[in-house]
């Protein structure tokens, strides 16, 4: 039985373990990434993070009103815990940036149903190049 414990209790930790791996993206592959979530991307044997850090600007149509303008949307990212970047569909910030000679491009900005305007419950859509 303590055998049996044992064995039950080393899988657990290893389950644990390896669902608390962050995620690595390699070079021209789309990702989605959540709210205050951090993936690393590997390019040319270098690494550096990305983390959705902010929600900056929400002014797109919300769910179920008629809207005449298409509006706009912005959000941060952090760039290796150091650098701040906004980047959106919007017409004072840039759908890319360039970081250590690669191209951050923003895809999509979502959210999920009932949640417009809720920076939480955001995802944005990544790729670089």
């Amino acid at each position: 039985m303590k055998q049996a414990i044992k064995l039950f209790s080393l899988l657990l930790i290893i389950a644990l373990s390896t669902g608390c791996k962050k995620k690595t993206i390699g070079l021209n592959e789309e990702f989605e990434l959540d709210f205050s979530k951090t993936v690393t991307v590997k390019a040319d044997g270098k690494k550096f993070k990305i983390r959705f850090a902010k929600l900056v600007e929400e002014t797109r149509c919300a769910p179920d009103v008629e809207c005449i303008w298409a509006g706009e949307v912005a959000v941060r990212i952090e760039l290796d815990h150091t650098e701040l970047h906004d980047i959106g569909f919007h017409s004072q910030y840039p759908s890319s940036i360039v970081y250590k000679d690669r191209t951050i491009k923003l895809l999509e900005v979502n959210y999920k149903d009932g949640s417009y305007n809720k920076e939480e419950d955001y995802s944005i859509r990544l790729k670089v190049e």
